[in-house]
C-alpha cells in the first residue's frame, strides 16, 4: 500500500470521508470505496464496490452482507471470520459518523450474526464499550456472558466497567475472581485485582 493510501485510509477512519471515496474508486480499492459510500448513504454505489471487491477480498462479501442488513433482508450467510474480523471496526466506524440508523439495523441481526459466531453479542459489546456507550456495552456483555460463560474476556470487560465506570468495587472483585477461575494465568485480570485490593 502506498503512503498515500494509508493517509486517505486513516481520514476516513478518523471521521472525514470528504473524497476519500474518489481516491479509493479510481485505485481499485473497492472495498475501503464501498464503506465510504454507506457513508455517504449512496448504498447502491456501495454495493457495486462490494460486489467488484468480493471476487478477490472477503471483506467484500461481508460487505455485501452488511448491506443486507442495513436493507432489513439478508439472503447471504456471514461467516465466522467475518463476523470476527469486521463487526467491531464497522460499528466503530458508523459510531464515528452518527450513524444510528444503520447501527441500529445492525443490532436487529445480532442474533442472526451470534448463530453463525457465537461470541457475536462481546464483539458488539466491546464495540460500545470502546466508543463509551457504557450502558450498550453492559446490555450486550451480560448477554454474550448468558451465552459463553466460560469466556474470561467477558468476565474482564464486565470488571472493568465496573471499576473504571461504575466505581463498584465489590463487583469488579467478583467478575475477576470468575474470570481467573476460567484462565488463572489471565494477566489483565490479575494487575486489576491487584488494583482494587490497593483502593481497598
Amino acid at each position: 500500500m502506498t503512503v498515500e493510501y494509508e493517509q486517505i485510509k486513516e481520514k476516513f477512519l478518523s471521521g472525514t470521508s470528504d473524497g476519500c471515496e474518489v481516491f479509493f474508486e479510481k485505485n481499485g480499492f473497492y472495498t475501503e470505496a464501498g464503506y465510504c459510500y454507506i457513508i455517504l448513504d449512496e448504498l447502491e454505489k456501495a454495493r457495486d464496490m462490494f460486489t467488484w471487491a468480493s471476487i478477490s477480498d472477503i471483506r467484500g462479501h461481508w460487505g455485501l452482507v452488511l448491506l443486507q442488513m442495513l436493507a432489513g433482508k439478508v439472503t447471504l450467510n456471514p461467516t465466522y471470520f467475518e463476523i470476527r474480523n469486521f463487526l467491531e471496526l464497522d460499528l466503530s466506524i458508523f459510531i464515528k459518523y452518527y450513524k444510528a440508523g444503520y447501527i441500529n439495523e445492525i443490532l436487529k441481526f445480532s442474533d442472526f450474526m451470534a448463530y453463525y459466531n457465537p461470541e457475536t453479542f462481546k464483539y458488539l459489546g466491546r464495540a460500545f464499550w470502546a466508543n463509551n456507550f457504557i450502558p450498550a456495552a453492559m446490555f450486550f456483555l451480560r448477554k454474550a456472558k448468558d451465552k459463553f460463560y466460560n469466556d474470561p474476556e467477558l468476565h474482564y470487560l464486565i470488571a472493568y466497567i465496573a471499576y473504571h465506570n461504575d466505581k463498584d468495587f465489590k463487583q469488579a472483585e467478583k467478575s475477576l475472581k470468575t474470570c481467573l477461575e476460567i484462565l488463572p494465568e489471565y494477566a489483565p485480570a490479575i494487575a486489576l485485582l491487584k488494583a482494587i485490593v490497593c483502593v481497598k
